[in-house]
């Protein structure tokens, strides 16, 4: 009897366990066997959209709570904003001003104004820069589905920050949860060192790490030099992007201030205008020209200035 005992304790302390590094907050992981929360997204005989959601679609299901007419979550990620009074329940309303604008951008609008790049969701996508190949060129994409929401986050919680998929185009992916409960704070980074592993499991070649990669000619047979990625802010005397507030222009860092993609670049989308006319070199490897804002954080490449100050 005391075995069996001991083993229900073991039993119980592994579900909770479990539970506990799976909740992200809402209706998002965290369930019991008794929930009620499948029903806010499923229906077992009604269901308009496939895997039994209640929308048409996975990226409807996601805007029903987080477009602009959502009202299940604070998050607004169609227009890039949170907002408290969208849903009484969001965790994070303590942490963050109403109306600041998301670290990720949106979809459709970003800071008030149209994105004028994005990552292009609820469309068939089936190639990503730099996917295995070298950088400037399209690899193909796992599976090669319609790239959904559900692409990059899991509806039904992770153990990586921000509901982040394990596995993400067939790659076992790893960001480290740091901010879960009711500290989430979404206007102001909290992100782990390791945050850049999820742009590396689609664009794998712009994950560059070494050293000297800006001017190493190495780096030309696999697409040109290129910026280093998660390196200390301070690496070669540049200034950090976070306190100095350069021109006003601020950078957000990860883990102990280290850039990462995105430090530079917003994962959902931005609406940085950059100047027509731009450089003569317009046409450059992996299609960016000079008035592409490339997921940017600020107009005009600003980005490099923010650090750099030359």
């Amino acid at each position: 009897m005391k075995k069996v005992l001991i083993l229900l304790a073991l039993l119980l302390l592994m579900i909770v366990s479990f539970s506990l590094a799976s909740a992200n907050g809402g209706p998002h992981g965290g369930y019991t066997a008794t929930t009620d929360a499948c029903a806010g997204c499923h229906r077992a005989h009604t269901a308009e959209g496939p895997q039994l959601v209640k929308n048409t679609d996975t990226f409807a299901l996601c805007m029903s709570c987080h477009g602009t007419a959502g009202t299940g979550a604070d998050t607004n990620v169609d227009d890039g904003f949170f907002l408290s009074t969208r849903s009484p329940s969001t965790e994070g309303a303590a942490n963050t001003t109403d109306n600041a604008p998301l670290l990720g951008g949106g979809f459709a609008n970003y800071n008030g104004s149209p994105v004028t790049s994005e990552h292009d969701v609820n469309v068939a996508l089936t190639t990503a820069w730099g996917n295995g190949v070298n950088r400037g060129v399209l690899g193909p994409l796992a599976g090669g589905a319609t790239f959904t929401c559900a692409s990059c986050h899991d509806p039904h919680g992770s153990t990586n920050y921000r509901i982040i998929k394990e596995t993400v185009n067939g790659v076992a992916v790893t960001v480290t949860q740091v901010d879960e409960g009711a500290s989430k704070d979404y206007d102001t980074e909290q992100w782990p060192a390791d945050m850049s592993n999820v742009c590396k499991a689609c664009h794998s070649s712009y994950h560059v790490t070494t050293a000297g990669s800006g001017s190493d000619a190495a780096m030309v047979a696999t697409g040109g030099y290129t910026h280093r990625v998660d390196m200390a802010y301070n690496y070669g005397g540049n200034v950090n992007p976070e306190t100095t507030g350069y021109l006003g222009s601020f950078l957000p860092l990860a883990g102990a201030d280290l850039v990462a993609c995105s430090t530079c670049h917003l994962s959902h989308g931005s609406s940085a205008s950059m100047a027509a006319g731009g450089p003569a070199d317009d046409a450059t490897p992996g299609g960016t020209t000079a008035t592409d804002s490339a997921l940017l954080r600020l107009d005009n490449r600003g980005v490099c200035e923010v650090c750099h100050q030359k």
